[in-house]
């Protein structure tokens, strides 16, 4: 086997011996048939290149936590058989209709017909919300949820943080500690 190398890492290997195929002014190396693209070569030697340390490791713990709670997030919080919208805005409405609906609760305000009509869900099928209780239960199972997903995804995203190497990285199990969509 060949290696072409350039600055010290191998860039194409070849089992045709480059002599007279390839422009003169490159350098091909023999090699072990072990070696591919990304080793080093240094000091007459080839190596395999160094795999990523513990700080990438840890960046890519916590993006694959990231990206974990993105998708528990959009899938929304299970109610009623359905799943209820946890973005800023609908988390906002939420707390509205909580607001609204511990008014009504206690007197100060009715229950208004536009609750009364529904939440709609993601699916978007009316979820009836007959009474304030109704509709606080709906948006405190949903607040419920999110905060969950995201008390959960900070405790993993500590650990990942805290952890003294690969293998207590490779511990922390995003999928079984995560809640289910």
């Amino acid at each position: 086997m060949w290696a072409l190398v350039i600055d010290g890492v191998v860039h194409e290997t070849t089992d045709l011996d480059p002599e007279g195929r390839f422009a003169p002014d490159l350098d091909w190396i023999a090699c072990p048939g072990d070696v591919v693209q990304g080793w080093r070569f240094a000091d007459g030697a080839f190596a395999a290149p160094a795999g990523p340390g513990l700080e990438d490791l840890r960046a890519a713990k916590v993006a694959a936590i990231s990206a974990r709670v993105a998708a528990l997030l959009a899938a929304g919080a299970p109610y009623g058989g359905q799943h209820i919208a946890l973005d800023a805005a609908s988390r906002a409405d939420l707390g509205a209709m909580a607001t609204t609906g511990l008014a009504a609760q206690g007197g100060s305000v009715p229950w208004p017909e536009s609750y009364a009509l529904g939440w709609i869900s993601l699916a978007n099928i009316r979820i009836p919300l007959p009474t304030p209780a109704d509709g606080l239960a709906l948006a405190a199972e949903a607040g419920d949820c999110y905060a969950c997903i995201v008390q959960t995804a900070r405790n993993l995203k500590d650990a990942a943080l805290a952890a003294p190497d690969a293998a207590a990285l490779d511990a922390i199990d995003i999928e079984a500690t995560l809640p289910a969509a």
